[in-house]
């Protein structure tokens, strides 16, 4: 799909069991930041995000989204496995980061995501069902 001059690929990458057996290790292995670092402020009140987040890659990289920035936090096995193939759908360069939002289930949801950098590679890994959407810009 090629849509506002963004490039997306969907391709169904793990099998039901790779995925199950890569989301039971997340589970087990990934370090959620405390809720307090992750809240957002609309309209100066400060809100709790219907997620969990973590983020790992370099050292010194950060994550910031409304107001919060996140430290990065090592690399551990499983993460390195999933940049490793993540990697292949590169033609030059290499992902050095992974964000992680932890959805209670499938009712949970991100309403909306605007990236404001103008060239990002962003690979996204579900491991439950999603649904993409575009907006008109």
């Amino acid at each position: 799909m090629n849509e506002n001059n963004l490039n997306v690929v969907y391709q169904k990458y793990f099998s039901k069991k790779e995925a199950d057996q890569i989301f039971e290790e997340l589970e087990r292995e990934i370090e959620y930041f405390p809720s307090e670092m992750t809240t957002v402020v609309v309209f100066n009140k400060k809100y709790p995000v219907p997620r969990k987040v973590s983020a790992y890659g370099d050292k010194n990289l950060t994550y910031t989204f409304s107001g919060n920035t996140l430290p990065t936090k090592p690399l551990i096995p499983i993460l390195i496995k999933i940049l490793k193939e993540a990697n292949k759908f590169l033609k030059d360069g290499s992902f050095n980061y992974i964000l992680i939002n932890r959805y209670k289930d499938a009712q949970d949801k991100k309403k909306n995501h605007i990236e404001i950098m103008k060239q990002i590679w962003i690979l996204i890994l579900l491991l439950l069902p999603f649904r993409l959407e575009f907006k008109e810009q």
